[in-house]
């Protein structure tokens, strides 16, 4: 579950800020985190992103350098974890 257009716009647009140009894999890992918060009211924990994706955890680490989910965060303005 992608967000709209408009957000997508904006979440684009604040990754490009932090260095980061979204492809397919990034917006694979993005929709499974919408998807998790909206049946958790969290985003998912790296473990869980995962198991998901079916990525291992080196290429996500790539495609979101430091702390895969916080930059996920970050961009998204989903809350972080309670495990993070």
């Amino acid at each position: 579950m992608l967000p709209p257009e408009d957000k997508k716009r904006e979440i684009a647009a604040r990754a490009r800020e932090r260095g980061i140009i979204l492809n397919e894999d990034h917006w694979k890992l993005i929709a499974i985190s919408y998807e998790y918060y909206d049946q958790h009211r969290t985003i998912c924990t790296l473990r869980n992103l995962i198991k998901l994706s079916g990525l291992e955890k080196k290429q996500i680490y790539k495609l979101f350098p430091g702390n895969p989910i916080g930059e996920i965060s970050q961009i998204t303005g989903l809350p972080m974890p309670k495990e993070c």
